[in-house]
């Protein structure tokens, strides 16, 4: 072989990443708000890596943004049970009022629960006494 036919001769190039589309990077950072919600990210590394997969340029770059993340997502149909969502929504409520923390246990969440009671008792006490004394 000469060197002329070993220059016309093609190399095996890497083939180019594929671009991302705005549907995968939303996928993306939905899985990964999905993991803020189930505990496994704190909200500083959820939005680092959220601001990582709209930067994303390729397909390449969003695995890595879900590979320590169990890949099961729950079936459509499945609902959460009434107490995960009550301790996701005061998990959610605390850590926007007070910062991030740690998720609640169930004594937390039961202190929330006699808390929210007595708020709205209260309130509807005096919404019944300022009504008497009104009319």
């Amino acid at each position: 072989m000469t060197a002329e036919t070993q220059m016309s001769t093609p190399l095996s190039a890497p083939p180019s990443p594929l671009r991302a589309s705005d549907a995968e990077r939303e996928a993306t950072v939905a899985r990964l708000h999905q993991a803020l919600a189930e505990g496994r990210l704190d909200l500083a590394e959820t939005e680092e890596r959220v601001t990582a997969a709209y930067a994303a340029r390729h397909r390449d770059e969003l695995p890595p943004l879900l590979a320590d993340l169990p890949s099961s997502m729950p079936a459509p149909g499945d609902a959460p049970q009434w107490d995960e969502l009550w301790v996701s929504t005061v998990w959610r409520a605390r850590s926007a009022l007070l910062g991030p923390q740690e998720r609640p246990g169930p004594g937390q969440c039961r202190s929330a629960v006699w808390l929210v009671v007595l708020t709205v008792a209260w309130m509807a006490l005096c919404a019944l006494v300022g009504a008497a004394v009104v009319g």
